[in-house]
């Protein structure tokens, strides 16, 4: 599908924020954001970011699905949303799946909302599975982007679902009919590289994911996202000393540190795909191969593209900070 580019300029005073604020869209997106919240502070702003822009108008976020088996993971998902988020998205669970470890930042960022970590019992916790069965079920046809940026074995449970008391469909013909796009933070698509982290939590799900989707994929891969360092003097200044967002970031790593937005690249481009920041390759088909390495072809008839960095990484790292704070107050 060909894509016509923004042009925009990267110098004087533009900033990346007052550009979202022109160019916002009529029609919100209507998105669902698959996380693994918890493996790394890149999730925590990639869902600020997200709540930002649904503060704009510019998404409508149906829900939030959690792919790290820790429940303080969908813990914080569920009670960091509730805090600073505008609507009412549904939220499902991982269960029994990747990553059971708590994490450098879990505890910490729940401790600042007043959360003690008490890994609820799953059972307590709605199942990601029929979470996003019921949103594709209730959502308009080709309407949903969904965000995963994380292991993809949600991904893949959809696609294994069958049909139940509420709808006949199994889950690829739900997608088929009702998703968009899926857009992924996963991949590495540099020649020679090595098995990108996401996918190599679940190597399995991903090469079915890659396989089997029958609806658009956009891959924001290691490469751009390693290539663009989030400025830590930003979470400092954007965010009060007690935000969970802030404690989470000092917690993950010692300070001070810039952390790839390997996230936040996902989440930009599904949102905002002519931001100018960011560009596609040509289309064609990813595989995963049994080590987790991601091998991309050329194909005309393809439905997965990756996409490539088109900004200078530090105008880009900045734009993104701007996503991410530009709606925060610093005293809270």
């Amino acid at each position: 599908m060909k894509r016509t580019l923004i042009t925009i300029l990267l110098t004087g005073s533009m900033t990346f924020a007052s550009l979202a604020v022109e160019k916002a869209p009529e029609t919100p997106v209507s998105v669902v954001l698959d996380t693994d919240l918890g493996n790394d502070i890149d999730d925590l702003l990639a869902l600020q970011m997200l709540i930002n822009y649904e503060k704009q108008g510019k998404v409508d976020v149906k829900g939030i699905t959690v792919s790290k088996a820790n429940t303080g993971a969908y813990e914080l998902a569920n009670r960091y949303y509730d805090k600073y988020g505008c609507a009412n998205p549904a939220f499902g669970y991982v269960g029994d799946g990747p990553n059971q470890e708590g994490g450098n930042y879990l505890a910490a960022s729940l401790d600042a909302l007043g959360i003690v970590m008490n890994h609820t019992p799953t059972s307590d916790i709605p199942d990601a599975t029929s979470t996003l069965r019921k949103l594709l079920r209730e959502s308009e046809d080709s309407s949903l982007t969904i965000i995963a940026i994380g292991p993809m074995t949600n991904m893949s449970r959809l696609l294994d679902s069958d049909g139940d008391q509420y709808n006949c469909m199994s889950g690829k013909e739900l997608i088929r009919k009702k998703v968009r796009r899926l857009v992924v933070m996963g991949g590495d698509f540099r020649e020679d590289a090595g098995p990108e982290w996401n996918v190599k939590q679940d190597v399995v799900s991903a090469r079915k994911v890659f396989e089997e989707w029958p609806s658009e994929i956009i891959a924001a891969g290691f490469e751009v996202g390693a290539a663009v360092l989030y400025p830590h003097h930003r979470v400092v200044s954007d965010f009060g000393e007690n935000h969970p967002l802030r404690i989470g970031y000092e917690n993950f790593l010692k300070m001070p540190y810039n952390r790839p937005c390997w996230d936040l690249t996902a989440v930009l481009y599904a949102i905002e795909p002519e931001s100018g920041y960011l560009s596609l390759s040509e289309p064609g088909r990813i595989a995963i191969d049994d080590e987790g390495r991601s091998i991309f072809k050329e194909r005309d008839d393809g439905k997965h593209r990756y996409v490539i960095l088109r900004a200078v990484p530090e105008r880009f790292a900045k734009a993104l900070a701007d996503c991410v704070g530009v709606l925060q107050n610093p005293q809270m």
